[in-house]
């Protein structure tokens, strides 16, 4: 995989998506191949542990989107570290999301190379990003206290007139709110501490070990938490590494400005060297999401990192680099298993050219349309699929304007195998796809007409889009545009019909209902599970009565045939197919859902072993069949 890369196609491509697979795969070192091959909702399990786990992290670039929240800046805060200034408004740096996940690959870094030593490092656990605290053990200088912490593996701190437990009745009358609230409750097993011997200078550098105690048997500077020192006894001057700020007299607070590299520096410097030397330690890959990239100011928001993200130029690699951050000043490198994967709608008319530095330094991959993930979707009766309609629609759409404005797959995927629902592809359409055709191509409504194939389709009842002739009626036969007006044909998006002439013009597709069909007769057709024949002529369609007294009344009866406890009715219309019902002999009423009855019938019992139903049937068919067999044995 690549160290940086874009997903970049048409929106409802599954960009998203391939990021899952990308990310799991670069995680498990494993071809993307494979994972494109195992259950989806298996991929987005491991996906959703790995970013519990801090390997991934996921963001989304927008116009308002900075340098500020990616890397570093400056935010408004109140005070609260127990020094001077606490309870007062203060400008901080905070870190941005980048350079936190950054951090955090860092930390790893730092806890893999002291694991070589593992004289000082056997047993111990690092945060994933760990605070690094500055502790004064009883002031500066050699002391007893100091003395006692070193030699005994714990630090210590006092305003022990508090008490054990500080709650929020607790009065601090002396000061140390700041100080204790961050010994006991924001420091946490994992974190590096760093003992001040002065205002410049350290004496040690450890890891918390314990949670906070309370230790009677001291005379002063009961409060202890339990430290395993990784060096001690060292005189190191670390003003330099702090940004040139000296070490303030409060007892316990945040050194922000040094980081792990910086400590991992020092505690190899007072180590004894060892033979021979440690084999590395293979490093987690960590995988950082950017959707959308292409809509931030890609130079503000990267800044410098545009160079730090060139592989050659990674933290571990021969050119390794790192700048001095402008608002921290710390020194940030990029670690090398960081891998960074953006995604781009190639759509998106309203952005700007991505920045000629961006592209140079990611690898491009597509991810087009797949309208072979929706061959199981069927048109009807039409022999066409939706994978036929997807296809077709992207080849116009290519030659109108280019393939990067095709239509996605994603839409569409939530359709059932086999025949599709009308009214399901009209919600999709009306919802998703006429709009983006609206936004491609700037509502030029005769475009769009050539699209969904309009201006070949015999019957303006198919048409999506049909003149508007009100113009004359509007403005007067004198003043009215020359050129015609458009409209949507909402009627249109109920037709299947419709659909199918977008592939084929003149298709033809049995409707489950015709335009001219009654709104009470349709809604007893499905209430029964009905779908109606195919019309032979423009007359009105007939629905089976719903009692077996209306149907002998209605002189429409062509057969009849009855077995056991049921009575099956085949009525025929002149110019069409025959209609079908069944009724129950003993309440004389038309059984609901007629299509399970006759499955279940036909599945069951052993006179209709014979019948075999087409691959495409409806209620219809089955009756018929059935009515087929009573006839023969009849006879």
């Amino acid at each position: 995989m690549k160290k940086n890369c874009i997903l970049y196609g048409p929106p409802g491509t599954g960009k998203t998506w391939h990021t899952h697979l990308y990310a799991v795969a670069i995680i498990e070192e494993r071809p993307l191949e494979e994972l494109k091959g195992e259950d989806p909702a298996a991929v987005r399990e491991r996906f959703a542990a790995y970013r519990q786990q801090g390997l991934i992290e996921f963001t989304t670039f927008h116009q308002s989107y900075s340098y500020e929240d990616f890397i570093e800046g400056i935010r408004p805060v109140i005070e609260d570290d127990g020094t001077e200034t606490e309870g007062k408004l203060a400008y901080r740096v905070e870190d941005g999301v980048f350079k936190r996940f950054c951090q955090q690959a860092e930390t790893e870094t730092f806890a893999e190379s002291l694991r070589e030593d593992l004289s000082v490092f056997a047993g111990l656990t690092v945060n994933p990003s760990p605070v690094i605290w500055k502790v004064s053990l009883a002031g500066t200088g050699d002391n007893p206290v100091r003395a006692e912490c070193l030699a005994n593996g714990h630090i210590r701190i006092g305003w022990d007139a508090y008490g054990e437990d500080i709650t929020e009745e607790t009065q601090f009358t002396t000061g140390g709110k700041g100080v204790l609230e961050a010994f006991i409750q924001k420091m946490r097993v994992g974190d590096i501490v760093v003992s001040c011997y002065s205002e410049s200078m350290t004496d040690a550098v450890g890891i918390v070990t314990g949670e906070y105690e309370w230790h009677d048997e001291y005379p002063t500077h009961k409060r202890l938490r339990k430290v395993h020192w990784l060096v001690k006894d060292i005189r190191q001057d670390i003003l330099e590494l702090n940004n040139g700020i000296k070490m303030t007299l409060s007892t316990v607070y945040q050194l922000k400005n040094v980081n792990l590299n910086d400590l991992a520096a020092i505690i190899r410097a007072h180590l004894p060297a060892q033979s021979p030397a440690p084999s590395p330690v293979r490093r987690q890959n960590r995988v950082f999401i950017i959707d959308e990239i292409n809509r931030g100011n890609i130079a503000g928001i990267f800044g410098e990192l545009i160079t730090l993200i060139e592989p050659t130029k990674r933290l571990g690699a021969a050119e390794a680099l790192k700048v001095r951050l402008p608002y921290s000043r710390a020194e940030f490198g990029v670690p090398d298993n960081v891998y960074i994967l953006g995604t781009m709608n190639t759509a998106d008319r309203s952005l700007t050219a991505l920045d000629i530095a961006l592209r140079r330094r990611f690898a491009f991959e597509r991810v087009a349309p797949e309208p072979g993930l929706l061959a199981s979707m069927l048109l009807g009766d039409s022999g066409y699929t939706v994978a036929d309609l997807l296809r077709t629609m992207n080849r116009r759409i290519a030659v109108l304007i280019d393939q990067e404005h095709c239509i996605g797959h994603a839409p569409f995927m939530n359709l059932p195998q086999g025949e599709v629902a009308v009214d399901a592809l009209a919600d999709i359409f009306r919802h998703a796809i006429l709009p983006l055709l609206e936004e491609y191509f700037f509502e030029d409504w005769q475009k769009i007409r050539l699209v969904l194939n309009d201006q070949q389709k015999p019957d303006a009842a198919h048409q999506f889009v049909v003149a508007s002739d009100a113009d004359e009626e509007l403005f007067g036969p004198e003043f009215a545009p020359s050129e015609p007006g458009w409209k949507m044909n909402p009627a249109a998006l109920a037709r299947m019909t419709a659909y199918v002439r977008i592939v084929d013009a003149a298709a033809t597709c049995t409707e489950a209902a015709e335009a001219d069909t009654t709104a009470s007769e349709t809604e007893g057709a499905e209430a029964d599970g009905d779908a109606a024949p195919h019309e032979q002529t423009p007359s009105r369609t007939f629905t089976p009565p719903e009692s077996l007294e209306e149907a002998m009344r209605c002189g429409k009866i062509s057969q009849i045939e009855e077995y056991e406890n049921n009575i099956f009715v085949e009525f025929f219309i002149k110019g069409r197919s025959p209609y079908y019902a069944v009724y129950e002999k003993a309440t004389a009423s038309k059984i609901k859902n007629q299509v399970k009855f006759c499955e279940k019938l036909i599945a069951s019992d052993p006179l209709f072993r014979t019948v075999t139903l087409p691959e495409s049937y409806n209620t219809y068919k089955c009756i018929g069949a059935i009515m087929a067999i009573l006839h023969d044995r009849r006879a």
